[in-house]
């Protein structure tokens, strides 16, 4: 198309690369979220090895003890939304948990510290608060739009509140309902890195990549996944 800057082509192709790197199918359901990930500036799910699920089961006997839902789970946290069940529940008999599997759940301050978060994130980005929503968002996940921004020319000068609003406020084809309406049911976590899984409607399950900046927990992808 005449007329089309070739940083608004490289805005273009950015996004559409990222609103395709789903690790999960989206389905058709009118629920469905379309992942919203940018690359390397993500949390990103470990790469499985060629022994499949051997290694994922293995690495599964950690959970086993701490994450199966019970009655003493009510009192693990002070956050009301998380229902501290552990990634069993989302676990798939001989598919790929490396989500599932991936760290280990950490304690309650640490779930609730990232249910908050999500939580605010995704509750901003349905009623397209874009301040709020760079808020929560990691300075990793920002900083590929930001610097792609930077290189068209209505961005120029613009900060990241208007850099998602140019960029997604437009788009029709990605849901923004909140679909997060219990809290995380489980937290994965290694080092600085971490998954938050949680049960969203019609039995949809959802994850969302999260990263540990300056010691607070942040949103590592503009969308959740859904699991398949």
């Amino acid at each position: 198309m005449r007329g089309v800057s070739k940083p608004l082509l490289a805005l273009a192709a950015i996004l559409l690369l990222a609103f395709s790197l789903s690790a999960c199918g989206g389905g058709d359901s009118e629920d469905s979220t379309a992942t919203a990930t940018t690359g390397e500036a993500t949390a990103t799910a470990p790469q499985q090895s060629p022994g499949g699920e051997d290694e994922a089961a293995g690495s599964a006997g950690d959970d086993s003890s701490g994450d199966a839902p019970s009655s003493s789970d009510s009192d693990s946290g002070s956050a009301p939304e998380p229902t501290g069940e552990g990634s069993s529940a989302f676990r798939t008999p001989g598919g790929d948990n490396s989500i599932q599997n991936f760290g280990e759940e950490p304690d309650s301050d640490e779930i609730e510290a990232a249910n908050a978060v999500l939580a605010s994130y995704l509750q901003a980005r349905s009623v397209e608060n874009w301040a709020a929503m760079c808020t929560d968002l990691a300075k990793a996940t920002l900083a590929p739009l930001e610097d792609l921004a930077a290189k068209a020319a209505q961005f120029k000068g613009k900060g990241c509140a208007a850099i998602l609003k140019g960029l997604l406020g437009a788009s029709q084809s990605l849901s923004r309902t909140n679909t997060m309406t219990e809290g995380i049911a489980s937290f994965r976590v290694e080092d600085d890195r971490g998954f938050a899984l949680y049960h969203g409607p019609k039995g949809v399950d959802y994850f969302v990549p999260m990263v540990k900046e300056d010691g607070e927990w942040k949103v590592g992808s503009l969308a959740p996944s859904e699991f398949p």
